[in-house]
């Protein structure tokens, strides 16, 4: 986690500190611009890369906790998503597919991808999706695992 912080902070210095200054020697305005980005592209690429697996680290885990009786998914970031405590009496635990993914506003349909199920909650006919984007194997595993 540090390491990826650290990244961010050379790449961030690099691509807003080091190349605008080594490049603004330029006669012309549109040359040293054209040239600066042609060469904070791979600075930004990897700045990108960091500020993902950053991300994903920080916000995009969900850790379940189960027990006879409830299931308790945490989200690993608290401040922007609530713990939430579902019972086994009202949920029924299930694999969805979501290749052909519908919602209110739009049909996408992921075609070159395994990794389309997600563990559901079914709720009161709502169905509660927990864990997302990921393959089959994984899912039943999981299902087997909290039953």
């Amino acid at each position: 986690m540090i390491i990826l912080g650290f990244g961010m902070l050379i790449t961030g210095s690099i691509i807003f500190l080091i190349l605008p200054l080594s490049i603004s020697h330029e006669n012309s305005f549109w040359i040293s611009l054209f040239n600066y980005f042609c060469s904070v592209g791979p600075f930004l690429t990897f700045f990108l890369l960091f500020l993902h697996l950053w991300l994903w680290n920080t916000i995009g885990r969900t850790v379940l906790k189960y027990d006879d009786e409830k299931i308790i998914v945490i989200k690993k970031f608290n401040l922007l998503v609530a713990t939430k405590t579902y019972y086994r009496t009202e949920i029924i635990i299930d694999i969805k597919d979501f290749k052909l993914e519908k919602t209110r506003y739009f049909t996408r349909y992921h075609l070159f991808s395994k990794s389309t199920f997600s563990l559901v909650f079914i709720q009161n006919n709502l169905i509660l999706r927990i864990i997302n984007w990921q393959s089959y194997e994984k899912s039943k595993e999981i299902v087997d695992l909290i039953k």
